[in-house]
């Protein structure tokens, strides 16, 4: 296992913060969750597993869209 530490703004950040909570983890399992999802190569992806992360992450989508 690797460890890496990250900067992020103070918007980034409330953004995460939020989006942990909601999903009832703490950040760095909701932070894993993402690059567990979006690290991967689509194209390895099953399309179900796309689907579903597409859907976990949409909020998360739409507010850093929306900046």
């Amino acid at each position: 296992m690797k460890v890496y530490q990250i900067e992020v703004d103070d918007t980034l950040n409330h953004i995460l913060e939020e989006a942990a909570r909601i999903m009832d983890v703490n950040i760095e399992s909701f932070i894993t969750e993402i690059l567990n999802r979006y690290a991967l190569d689509p194209h390895i992806m099953e399309k179900e597993d796309v689907k579903d992360g597409y859907e976990k992450m949409g909020d998360i989508n739409l507010e850093i869209s929306n900046r």
